[in-house]
């Protein structure tokens, strides 16, 4: 029979086979389904099976839905395959006692022991949904069913039920992931149909569906294009999308007035009283009351609170200078160093030494090659010899990694030191206790990569230190890519006076003629460039460019010199990195990955491999991942599964409280923390059961078939942004002739990757006009601008920031913040030297906190899981609402924390054995063995486009600063 194209099917009764395809940047997926009705009168392939595809959740194998499907013609001829857009799925229970059996089955596929007791303790006409959910079966009433395995029945029943519920309210209005989206909020149908009839708009902030969709579902509804609510939440969506993915963290008031009364199509009257200071404050925004130049400026009152909190840390940290080491011991200490090792440290080298060990914060600025690791080191192994703890942390594990390497030490990533998820310091909640406290008696603080770190992150970082107890040195180079986020974190500190910045200006790295940090210098002073645009090659000893302008001509020769350094280097793809400026296209780095695989990986007869079930839009090919492919990661995720490598097994992390079966229950395993941009290889693929292990630095993580591609890419080539924190011995350059992303600071980057020698091809008049661009100038920042004292952070709002915290969450407890007396200038000095030779001469002065610190000292208790949840729960329903999704996700990963504790604490008991720290270490060094590490992975990214703007000097916002405050303006 033939069917027309567009041709509606409903109530399709489906199950999910595997999800073929998930697209990395929203909820489009393809899925592989079986249409469990024989009798269903729809295309249908041999095996009965079809493609759906649309915006959908991430669905279990097997899961049994009830779709519409709208056929879809053109796809079906294209994969030969018949193939279907999803238009509904609708939820909800049998209201028979064989469907609810039937049901039943479907969800225990996994743990059929669990089917078999309840089928075999309850009668076939039971309602045995009805039951579970209604709680009329209790814990024990069915041997083996135990109150874990009944509240994940229920929850997973419930949840059927409610988006039943959901969707007979607001039917087609929303789409089936705003249905999930919203149920995994509220977690109660009535409750989230009450709240959104209250208020449409909420489906924004619980279900991160977008404005513009929002808006039409409540405008749908008779809410008006004045009304109150959605100003206020257009208001965010404008700042959101044309301010902070600007990179700016505030805006003038005139313009931001301009573009939400275009956006949301309403008269400058209509919104002038929701941009009256006070109003404004209640609708978490801060609109300023003390600008210099009689003109105001807007932003939110999450990123104010994290910008005067750095402010105000900044100048704690100012005021409380302490020597590490008695000065004598350290000068001791330097003269030994340069004795032993024969060298002789510049002054800049013995400045930084000295204000890293007597400054609260301590900037190490310098450019590529001038030896910022290295005296690093210097620092790191005095201070290692002197008993002196510390930790050394960078942005991405990546970068970790690269310091660690030089240092000898262990490094880790700021997120896993701070135990923050990835990306969970942007959340959109009101979180102002800190992890102040976190490097309990360590003396410092390292921070590699610092341009990397986002104002988000910084605010998280410095209110963990307590600077009465170490010293925050942060190390980096001020001229390379900004932070992938709002602000100018490292360049605000390294240009403020109230920080001790030490900027190291003597090149080390590769040797003064090498040609490669000699143009990266020529770059980063904005210096004319030493070739022409119809120059055809430019040569200075380790550097070599090509003036090249055609996009494929560059591809192949990059493609061919590639494979040429990986087989004069022992096929070692670690020593050579390849940068492009672009994801797609002949010049992309997807193309070129594949290319390069072709030679690196080429396919083994009966050997495993990853082929993608849906073709490239790009290509028209599948991708394919094989064994030992270097991949980056594409998404961060803190709790990723951890494998053992013997037996390629996820690693089991069963919960000993758990009063059923393991059978009967979902199993959990041990994780760990991978973040975007990370780098691993390819170790195991499993065809049959649909996973491969990557190992990443000397952990064996699990990735599921599922949704793999928007989790993992190859890695041979990478964009320059991926590339910040790496390093290689060769580089290659690739850009194309109209220079997307092309700018100074990104080719500066690119550039000092190198260790030994760069490639560069590229149209040369392209780079002379794009290398005078420099994005770093672009952004606009309240931070720089309290740091220069233009702006006032006590009088920039109504309410200094404490008063704000306060009354935005006056139920949490407000952390206070030590506030020394502020020292004699005579004492403070430059980089504090005056104080140390004062403690020299009179015994040395101790850390301020030394005195007390046996009576501050607790003793370590373990905590119990269940307090916690019970605390959390009576918190929420106190102020009678649910939590959001993280914080949810923090306080369950605080009772998997603690309930680990009590199973470690249970084994040591049943062992009668207590493990020291030294048996603990020995045995972490024995595991390590069995794992090698590897170079870690770059990733790809791009700007947006409101991020492009400012690359090519064309952002809005810019113009109007520059009309109110002067080109000079931050």
């Amino acid at each position: 029979m033939a069917y027309e194209d567009q041709h509606l099917f409903t109530h399709v009764p489906v199950r999910v086979d595997r999800q073929l395809f998930a697209a990395p940047d929203s909820d489009y997926k393809v899925y592989g389904m079986k249409v469990t009705d024989p009798n269903y009168d729809i295309p249908l392939d041999s095996f009965g099976g079809i493609s759906v595809s649309g915006e959908m959740a991430n669905f279990e194998d097997g899961s049994v839905l009830d779709m519409d499907l709208v056929y879809d013609e053109n796809a079906s001829r294209k994969f030969n395959r018949p193939s279907f857009t999803v238009h509904a799925i609708h939820y909800g229970l049998p209201k028979d006692a064989e469907g609810q059996w039937h049901f039943l089955a479907q969800i225990t596929r996994k743990s059929k022991s669990m089917y078999e007791k309840l089928s075999d303790a309850l009668p076939p006409t039971a309602m045995v949904l009805d039951m579970i959910v209604d709680e009329e079966l209790t814990p024990g009433q069915v041997k083996g069913i135990g109150a874990v395995t009944l509240t994940k029945l229920h929850d997973r029943i419930k949840k059927s039920k409610d988006l039943g519920i959901l969707m007979g309210e607001y039917g087609e209005d929303l789409t089936p992931i705003a249905y999930q989206r919203i149920y995994d909020h509220f977690l109660d149908a009535k409750r989230a149909i009450h709240a959104i009839n209250k208020n449409p708009y909420i489906i924004i902030a619980v279900g991160g569906i977008g404005f513009q969709t929002a808006d039409k579902f409540a405008l749908a509804r008779g809410v008006k294009k004045d009304d109150p609510d959605r100003i206020k939440f257009g208001m965010h969506f404008a700042f959101e999308s044309k301010v902070l993915n600007s990179a700016h963290t505030f805006a003038s008031l005139d313009w931001f007035t301009k573009t939400c009364t275009e956006m949301l199509d309403i008269e400058p009257e209509v919104l002038a009283p929701q941009l009256d200071p006070e109003t404004a404050l209640k609708n978490d925004f801060i609109v300023n009351v003390d600008q210099p130049t009689g003109k105001k400026t807007i932003t939110t009152s999450l990123m104010f609170l994290k910008e005067a909190d750095i402010y105000r840390i900044i100048g704690i940290a100012e005021h409380t200078p302490w020597p590490i080491l008695p000065k004598s011991q350290l000068d001791q200490a330097i003269a030994d160093f340069q004795r032993i090792n024969h060298v002789v440290l510049n002054h800049e080298q013995i400045a930084f030494l000295h204000s890293a060990n007597v400054n609260g914060i301590t900037i190490l600025n310098g450019s590529a090659g001038t030896g910022k690791t290295w005296i690093v080191k210097v620092f790191v192994d005095i201070m290692r010899r002197n008993k002196v703890d510390f930790s050394l942390l960078a942005p991405t594990g990546r970068a970790a990694k690269v310091l660690q390497a030089y240092t000898q030490a262990p490094a880790k990533t700021i997120h896993s030191r701070l135990r923050l998820l990835p990306g969970f310091e942007t959340k959109p909640y009101r979180r102002f206790s800190s992890n102040r406290g976190t490097f309990g008696d360590q003396g410092f603080v390292v921070v590699d990569e610092s341009s990397m770190v986002t104002e988000d992150l910084a605010w998280e970082l410095v209110r963990a230190v307590d600077y009465n107890e170490q010293h925050l040195i942060f190390v980096g180079d001020a001229f390379q890519l900004p932070a992938i986020g709002p602000g100018n974190f490292l360049n605000d500190l390294a240009t403020a006076k109230q920080v001790t910045t030490v900027t190291l200006t003597h090149v080390y790295r590769q040797g003064e003629k090498s040609g490669i940090l000699d143009l990266a210098t020529r770059v980063r002073e904005l210096a004319p460039m030493p070739f022409y645009r119809t120059q055809e090659t430019y040569v200075n000893g380790a550097l070599k460019m090509y003036n090249r302008n055609d996009a494929q001509g560059i591809a192949d020769t990059l493609v061919q010199r590639y494979r040429e350094l990986w087989e004069a280097h022992d096929r070692n793809t670690d020593t050579i990195m390849l940068c492009v400026n672009q994801n797609r296209g002949a010049l992309g780095q997807r193309t070129l990955n594949r290319r390069i695989q072709t030679f690196v990986t080429p396919p083994q007869p009966g050997e495993a491999e990853y082929v993608s079930p849906v073709l490239d839009q790009d290509t028209g090919d599948k991708d394919v991942i094989r064994l030992n492919d270097k991949v980056m990661i594409l998404k961060n995720d803190g709790s990723a599964e951890l494998v053992d490598p013997e037996t390629w097994q996820r690693i089991p992390d069963t919960d000993p409280d758990d009063d059923i079966d393991s059978d009967d229950s979902t199993p959990s395993y041990e994780t760990t923390a991978v973040t975007n941009g990370d780098l691993g290889r390819v170790a195991h693929i499993d065809t049959k059961h649909r996973y491969m292990v990557v190992q990443v630095e000397d952990e064996y993580v699990y990735f599921a078939f599922a949704g793999l591609l928007q989790k993992l890419a190859l890695a041979y080539a990478v964009t320059v942004y991926k590339a910040q924190g790496g390093q290689a011995d060769h580089v290659l350059l690739g850009f194309g002739a109209g220079g997307w992303m092309v700018d100074a600071q990104s080719f500066y980057t690119a550039l000092t990757r190198a260790k030994e020698t760069v490639d560069c091809y590229a149209d040369f008049g392209m780079l002379r006009a794009k290398l005078k661009v420099v994005p770093r100038d672009k952004r606009h920042d309240l931070l720089g601008n309290f740091l220069s004292g233009r702006l006032n952070p006590d009088t920039y709002a109504l309410m200094t920031a404490d008063e704000l915290r306060k009354a935005l969450d006056p139920k949490a407890k407000q952390e206070e913040l030590p506030v020394p007396q502020k020292a004699d200038e005579d004492e403070t000095g430059e980089a504090g030297a005056k104080q140390s030779a004062e403690g020299d001469r009179h015994g040395e002065q101790p850390r301020p906190s030394d005195q007390n610190k046996k009576a501050r000292r607790k003793k370590a208790v373990l905590e119990d899981p269940d307090a916690i949840l019970n605390r959390a729960k009576a918190k929420w329903a106190a102020e009678n609402r649910f939590p959001i999704q993280p914080e949810l996700d923090a306080v369950l990963e605080r009772v998997a924390r603690a309930r680990k504790a009590l199973r470690e604490r249970k084994a040591a008991v049943s062992d009668n054995v207590r493990k020291t720290p030294e048996v603990k270490q020995e045995e972490k060094q024995q595991t390590k063995k069995k794992r090698q590490p590897t170079q870690p992975a770059p990733d790809s990214s791009r700007y947006t486009p409101a991020q492009q703007k400012i690359v090519d000097g064309q952002d809005p916002l810019l113009a109007e600063f520059r009309r109110m405050f002067g080109h000079d303006y931050k």
